[in-house]
């Protein structure tokens, strides 16, 4: 049994005395009250439904009957689990619960009784290792980065084949386990066990797979003890070091993380943000875990602000308390709710699962914190806090919307989520007082016709498509004046450059990548591009500076299933030769038909991680000719026995002439004529123009074929096929 009653009493005070908190005592949970710098004060807070952000996972906490029996408590009673994950009066609405990998198998048994009924209540379940069995490991240095043990060397796939037992007998069980991550807080594991960045990440890259295997389970990342602390083997370098890594990348799925020490300013961490993976923060408590302070107030006005933070800052898609019943918790120990725990109410009653967080006016007013998600059928939910010490009014207004009604649910002092029914609103908009150190949570329901569902329920509210213009384009972005709607991916830098513009007199530089998918993107609109839709997609790429000759770029379609799993799929790849910018270009790609949410253009390198320029970035309806580059020929120097290149130009054919390996091979170029009046003529009526184009497009996706001297004809750079590279070269000839 680890000594953790005496680390919960020291609570995190105790961190300024340890080797990794030197000078982070300005930084302890117990300053999350501090001011935010004071910001230009906005009227309104006005919602932008066309924007969302990240997808809302829940709400919840961690039940550990073995810790808390040494308090007399053990596993939650019935009505307590009802209390925290029912949704009904005086209940919490939790959506997420926390469970123990033990180290010892014969207490997994331990953590089934309330996951089961959590589940049953419709709650998402997860768990976290503290240690390997005592078979796997040996002890540490018993300080925060040196552990109370280690895994021995060599146990990586024995470790492994611990935890896919361990989520094998949980859905024996009949419980859905979400994921398992790979350790509680390596960072900070005085009293459990040490990972340093870079063995998690080796071992998520070698052995994820084998900890998923015959399951359905997700594999989380491990979970740091200070999200917002960057040193060299803590906090974020867990996730940067994963994110580098392809391999281990590809086997985590998730990534979880805690927000002790945690300030605003280091919930922001782009570089997960913009990984197409979901980031969770699996534990805190705010601001401190003193006894019998549940209900203390207005502290625990903090804690609505540190979701809020999470939420909008962070990008969080999921937040989870520590116990969630213990005297400093959501539940007291007599198991009512206390103030802490009507604070995630707020957040959780209304914010359920499958929600997004949409546009807001964050800090309309000094004290004012307000966030905004998007739900199911008709309803955006707006939650706003006052953590000042007067009442203040504040208009809100939901953009381009007509309200139905207005509900709102508040917490001060003396209220717990007391309802306000039928508020006043006129249009999109409506006014609230907000009380001194108060939370009110709006139901919004959005007027007009949304269709219903088979069962009758409301259908998600659904945007105005976008319309294209007289060209077919949705999106034309020449990067003349800046970058748009176009913003980082990865850790890199993006600046308007008028070095190498493809066309006009700029293009966009991505620089500092330190990995191949590091580049530029850029979200689609949801109402417009769904699954089983067709478009056009083209970028104009190149790049200048490096020790290549060559890279393979790629244009890429990034989105989220239902189940919220970041996917993507190829748009279109080519070779770039350095110094010749190349089309990405496919005239009629299908948005897979398992993308639901969170749809990105990206353009990114294959292999390296030089330098790039992007420019004349377009989306256009399916079938839309769309002018670029003519590809360049490629030429090896390479000594081999054979050499192939593919190889075009504009109307040409080319011949490939090699030499023997035991001389250089030298690729050369010759080109012929195309031949008059018929190269081209793809309709084969005599006359090569824009016709053309058609004809080979309806043919390139099979909606009719051309006839043989059509195809001839069509056939630019005489391959005896036809592909995109002729119709490239089609268009070429005729612009």
């Amino acid at each position: 049994m680890v000594k953790f009653k005496k680390m919960l009493k020291s609570g995190v005070a105790g961190l300024t005395a340890v080797t990794m908190a030197a000078g982070m005592a300005a930084m302890l949970p117990g300053n999350d009250n501090a001011e935010i710098a004071s910001v230009k004060a906005a009227s309104t807070a006005t919602v932008d439904l066309s924007k969302t952000y990240q997808y809302i996972r829940g709400f919840g906490g961690m039940n550990h009957p073995e810790w808390q029996s040494y308090n007399g408590g053990g596993d939650m009673k019935d009505n307590e689990i009802q209390t925290a994950f029912g949704n009904g009066a005086n209940q919490l609405g939790l959506t997420i619960l926390r469970i123990f990998v033990s180290d010892d198998k014969n207490a997994w048994k331990n953590a089934v009784p309330t996951a089961q009924k959590a589940q049953k209540l419709g709650a998402t379940v997860f768990a976290t290792p503290w240690n390997p069995p005592a078979s796997m490991r040996h002890g540490g240095g018993k300080q925060p980065t040196s552990g109370l043990y280690v895994l021995n060397d060599g146990a990586e796939g024995s470790y492994a084949k611990h935890l896919n037992d361990y989520v094998k007998y949980i859905e024996s069980q009949g419980i859905n386990l979400y994921s398992v991550s790979v350790q509680n807080e390596p960072d900070y594991s005085q009293e459990w066990t040490y990972w340093s960045p870079d063995r998690t990440t080796n071992f998520i890259a070698n052995y994820g797979a084998a900890v998923k295997s015959g399951t359905k389970a997700k594999l989380m990342s491990p979970e740091s003890f200070q999200y917002g602390y960057e040193g060299s083997g803590h906090g974020k370098m867990y996730y940067k070091k994963i994110i580098q890594n392809s391999k281990a990348m590809a086997n985590c799925d998730l990534f979880g993380t805690h927000f002790y020490g945690t300030q605003r300013n280091g919930m922001d961490y782009p570089t997960v943000e913009n990984s197409g993976k979901e980031i969770w923060m699996t534990e805190v408590y705010v601001p401190n875990s003193n006894a019998n302070s549940a209900n203390n107030w207005p502290e625990a006005v903090q804690v609505a602000e540190n979701i809020h933070n999470g939420l909008v800052v962070g990008n969080m898609s999921a937040y989870v308390w520590w116990y969630i019943r213990r005297s400093y918790s959501l539940l007291t120990e007599d198991g009512k709710p206390s103030k802490r725990g009507y604070m995630m109410a707020q957040f959780s009653k209304w914010v359920r699962p499958g929600y997004r967080r949409t546009e807001v006016t964050e800090q309309p007013q000094s004290n004012i914190l307000v966030s905004a998600y998007k739900g199911d059928s008709n309803k955006v939910v707006i939650v706003a806090i006052n953590k000042g010490k007067n009442e203040v009014n504040q208009q809100f207004n939901i953009s381009g919307q007509t309200l139905k009604s207005v509900d709102r649910y508040r917490t001060t002092g003396s209220e717990n989520l007391a309802a306000t029914l039928g508020i006043n609103c006129s249009g999109g908009g409506f006014n609230a007082q907000l009380p001194a150190n108060s939370v009110s949570t709006f139901v919004c329901t959005i007027n007009g016709d949304h269709g219903t569902k088979s069962d009758g329920s409301s259908q998600p509210y659904v945007a105005e498509p976008l319309k294209p213009d007289s060209n077919g384009y949705y999106y034309h972005d020449t990067f003349e004046n800046g970058l748009g709607d176009w913003e980082a991916r990865g850790s890199v830098k993006t600046e308007s450059s008028g070095r190498a513009p493809y066309a006009g007199t700029e293009a966009v530089v991505v620089s500092e990548r330190t990995a191949s998918w590091n580049g530029i993107q850029r979200n689609l609109d949801a109402s417009t591009f769904k699954a089983g839709g067709k478009f056009a997609f083209s970028a104009c790429v190149n790049f200048l500076d490096a020790d290549v000759d060559t890279e393979e770029f790629s244009l890429t379609l990034q989105y989220k299933d239902k189940e919220g799993t970041a996917k993507y799929a190829n748009i279109d790849t080519k070779t770039c030769t350095k110094e010749n910018y190349v089309q990405l270009y496919n005239p009629e790609y299908t948005i897979p038909s398992d993308a639901a949410s969170d749809i990105q253009l990206v353009v990114e390198s294959v292999n390296g991680t030089m330098n790039f320029y992007v420019d004349e970035a377009i989306v256009a309806k399916a079938g839309t000719a769309i002018n670029g580059p003519a590809e360049k020929p490629v030429v090896t120097t390479a000594a081999t026995t054979e050499a192939t290149t593919v190889a075009t130009t504009e109307a040409t054919t080319v011949t490939t002439v090699t030499t023997p390996a035991a001389t250089t091979a030298v690729t050369t170029t010759v080109t012929e004529p195309a031949p008059q009046n018929t190269k081209g003529d793809a309709d084969n009526n005599g006359s090569v123009n824009t016709t053309d184009i058609v004809a080979l497009i309806q043919h390139l996706v099979g909606k009719s074929d051309l006839s043989s001297d059509g195809f001839k004809n069509a056939d630019m750079n005489s391959d005896n096929k036809l592909s995109v590279i002729d119709l490239i070269m089609l268009k070429n000839a005729l612009s």
